[in-house]
């Protein structure tokens, strides 16, 4: 039954696999999320942040008058924020400094609060320059220990910690987590990117999306290893030793060749037509022919030892006929040919963007009231097919396998048996 494509069903096993195939995408996307999020990140972070600011840092400390209760006295947190700025303390900087730089200028670099410990002015200045902080810092430190002793409640002061080092402010280098953060973005939409391909996806990869997509059964397939045998017409498959080294090739064949006899059984004109625009496909007709010589062989075999009349004869009969005429795409007329045939084969090329072409082809064929019995997918992939169709944990595809193995055997006993009558 066909089922148009808006209501096809997902396969979820085939769409793993088909993915699969696919990984270096999912790949691509990693890379290209990481590169793009950390790379910009490092960008703006290394190369166009400008002029990096450094903080520095020096401490004072303060040693009041005896029996004074520290926390009584009012020269507080706040007011060393304030403090920093007076005129005085700007003064002896200005001094320290020597006057170099204007005061109002450093001023606008330069902060000062009080730790828990109320002895201890922490001062602090930023700077374009890492050598600069450290110098201003350091002489407004000295700036305050000339200033401390003149506050009543202060005794003395000295610099308890110079600035000797500095740091970036505001700086934490994250590009190793922006890089992380891409590649999952990249991972994530690179996988969606994959699934919505794959849904919008007109190839065919299994012989089931033939039936189920365009209402046709599906004969057999071939698959791409086996394009590399040379087949020719008037020779056999592969040959017997070939055979047994190609265990797996020769199943797709015995496949192909069971459905062709039992779908076309009672016909004496076959026309096989191509779908594509410019693939070759003589391999898959001498694949037909190749078992199809063998039926004849047989019965000529039959007939000479009197099992057989020759006016019952199907496949050496003068009527029985396969006709090639080529692609339908390439060639419309031949869509009339077909129509003139008792059935009609399509071969459609898996694995590529011709679900048009091959709805194309049908049409013109239908039109034609041409007689269209079934599919062979061509150049499915191996690899692909092993994984879907003859996976080790399902039983009914060992069952499957076992028989068309046996429908084999049981024809080499019979042609061994004929031998020995002889």
């Amino acid at each position: 039954m066909k089922i148009p494509y808006s209501k096809e069903p997902v396969d979820f096993r085939l769409l793993i696999l088909v993915s699969i195939r696919r990984i270096r995408f999912i790949i691509y996307g990693i890379c290209l999320g990481a590169l793009l999020l950390g790379g910009g990140y490092y960008l703006g972070k290394h190369i166009f942040a400008g002029m990096p600011i450094y903080h520095a840092e020096a401490e004072v400390y303060l040693q009041y008058i005896d029996n004074v209760e520290i926390e009584n006295i009012y020269i507080n947190k706040q007011t060393w924020e304030d403090l920093v700025y007076n005129d005085i303390i700007a003064e002896y900087a200005a001094d320290e400094i020597g006057r170099r730089l204007n005061i109002e200028e450093v001023k606008d670099k330069v902060s000062a609060t009080l730790m828990t410990d109320t002895r201890i002015v922490v001062v602090s200045c930023e700077s374009t320059s890492q050598t600069e902080a450290k110098m201003l810092a350091n002489k407004y430190a000295i700036a305050i220990v000339r200033f401390a002793p003149e506050l009543k409640e202060i005794e003395d002061a000295r610099v308890l910690k110079s600035a000797t080092t500095t740091y970036e402010v505001g700086f934490e280098d994250r590009t190793w987590a922006m890089s992380f953060a891409g590649a999952i973005a990249g991972l994530i939409i690179s996988s969606i990117g994959l699934v919505l391909y794959f849904v919008w996806d007109s190839s065919i990869y299994i012989p089931s999306t033939t039936e189920i997509r365009y209402g046709i059964p599906t004969l057999g397939l071939t698959t791409d290893q086996m394009r590399k045998f040379s087949i020719n017409s008037e020779d056999s498959y592969l040959g017997d030793m070939k055979r047994k080294s190609h265990k797996k090739t020769e199943f797709y064949r015995l496949w192909l060749q069971v459905n062709y006899l039992k779908i076309t059984k009672g016909y004496k004109k076959i026309a096989i037509v191509g779908t594509s625009l410019n693939d070759n496909t003589d391999f898959v007709i001498n694949l037909i022919n190749s078992f199809l010589k063998e039926k004849r062989e047989e019965e000529i075999f039959a007939i000479d030892r009197c099992k057989m009349k020759k006016e019952d004869a199907y496949f050496s009969s003068p009527e029985y006929e396969l006709v090639t005429p080529g692609s339908v795409n390439n060639d419309p007329t031949i869509a009339v040919t077909a129509a003139k045939c008792d059935a009609t084969i399509v071969l459609i090329k898996a694995g590529d963007h011709n679900g048009k072409l091959v709805e194309r082809a049908l049409d013109l064929l239908r039109l034609q009231e041409a007689n269209v019995v079934g599919a062979i997918l061509y150049d499915v992939n191996s690899a692909l097919i092993k994984k879907y169709v003859f996976s080790s944990f399902s039983s009914s595809t060992r069952k499957l396998k076992e028989d068309i193995y046996n429908v084999r055997n049981a024809s080499e006993e019979d042609s061994e048996k004929g031998s020995e009558d002889i």
